[in-house]
């Protein structure tokens, strides 16, 4: 299998357009027509990971950070990043990663923590995009309108909610006269032509557009395809970071063992304190601190991420919630095991896969 189709697969279920405007996510560094024999799946790229790779003849490394975040001005192969690099291409490993599109995504690190937390209800924190909707009509003689729903389905039209291949048809007659220089799939050059047509609706995302134009042109049977497109106020899926949502309820002090416990960490930080039961609670993976008011807005008692600074405990006192700091990276460890079954549903087992954790890089699990 090739590099360019496991990152494709991928990003069906992390698309890049939910990478944020500050990131560098997807393809780093290789060739994406490399045959992949071997993929590690880790938190980073380290020279212990890379090590790894080429032990266990692992050609692709796939990761959750960015390894080229920033832009480079110059390429020496001195030091630790330089050296680094230079082994990644004379083993020709192949790099890529899925860093805030994972955030997001369904399914991604903050919907993978509210199940390790049990949470009921769960909804997005922070909601930062929604799908664009489009209504798309087609106009199709009766006899092709079973080619035209199958392309639609093809094509990931008719999407709505937990529903897929949506559509509705109406029927109703269709006339066109052909003039000279056409070639009608009915009718005659200059006869004004009547045909028994159907006229069928489904919902399309934006970014699925022109996927789905292209699939119609090619099942209808007319050289000229009558279709209508109409933007629509509703929205699709909605993305965005955190989530919040309801827990059975249980003291401050067992929540945090609870953490401890699914995050596997020998210890976290709690800002704060709470003499009540808690039973909802906000969670974000990595670094969350920016949406502390969001979490307090949403009703939150306890709000769980990591990288919590000084003044983020401050601001969470002045507003009544508690912070526990899970850690940045125990907060998004937990989705390596969730790469690595996706990937290999992708390859079918036929690609051996292994997450590996290099223990000496995580600086907060001493």
């Amino acid at each position: 299998m090739k590099a360019y189709e496991i990152i494709s697969e991928i990003e069906q279920w992390t698309p890049k357009e939910l990478v944020d405007s500050w990131d560098n996510t997807g393809l780093q560094i290789g060739n994406p027509d490399s045959d992949i024999d071997g993929i590690l799946v880790s938190m980073d790229v380290t020279d212990g990971v890379v090590q790894r790779a080429i032990q266990q003849r692992h050609n692709m490394i796939i990761t959750h950070h960015p390894f080229l975040f920033r832009p480079m001005d110059r390429l020496v192969f001195k030091g630790y990043r330089g050296n680094l690099i230079k082994k990644i291409i004379e083993n020709e490993i192949v790099i890529y990663n899925a860093h805030t599109n994972l955030d997001l995504a369904q399914g991604g690190i903050n919907d993978k923590l509210a199940q390790l937390l049990e949470m009921g209800n769960a909804r997005i924190l922070k909601r930062t995009k929604s799908e664009e909707l489009l209504k798309v009509a087609i106009y199709v003689p009766k006899t092709h309108e079973k080619e035209i729903i199958h392309a639609l389905s093809a094509s990931g039209a008719g999407h709505l909610g937990d529903y897929r291949d949506c559509s509705f048809a109406v029927d109703g007659t269709g006339r066109f006269k052909p003039m000279e220089g056409s070639s009608p799939y009915l009718g005659s050059t200059g006869i004004l032509e009547s045909v028994d047509e159907s006229r069928i609706e489904t919902i399309v995302q934006q970014d699925m557009l022109q996927k789905t134009l292209d699939r119609i042109k090619s099942a209808h049977p007319y050289e000229e395809v009558a279709i209508d497109i109409y933007p629509l106020v509703n929205k699709g899926k909605e993305y965005g970071y955190g989530r919040v949502g309801e827990i059975e309820e249980c003291t401050l002090d067992e929540l945090a063992d609870r953490i401890k416990e699914v995050l596997q960490l020998k210890r976290v930080r709690v800002y704060g304190g709470s003499k009540e039961k808690i039973n909802r609670i906000a969670v974000c993976g990595g670094s969350g601190s920016d949406f502390i008011m969001d979490a307090v807005q949403a009703g939150a008692q306890v709000y769980i991420t990591g990288d919590i600074k000084y003044h983020d405990a401050q601001l969470a006192y002045e507003e009544g919630i508690v912070l526990i700091d899970g850690t940045h990276y125990g907060t998004e460890r937990i989705i390596l095991p969730v790469i690595m079954e996706k990937v290999s549903e992708y390859t079918q087992g036929k690609i051996k896969i292994e997450v590996y954790e290099d223990e000496s890089f995580n600086f907060e699990c001493h």
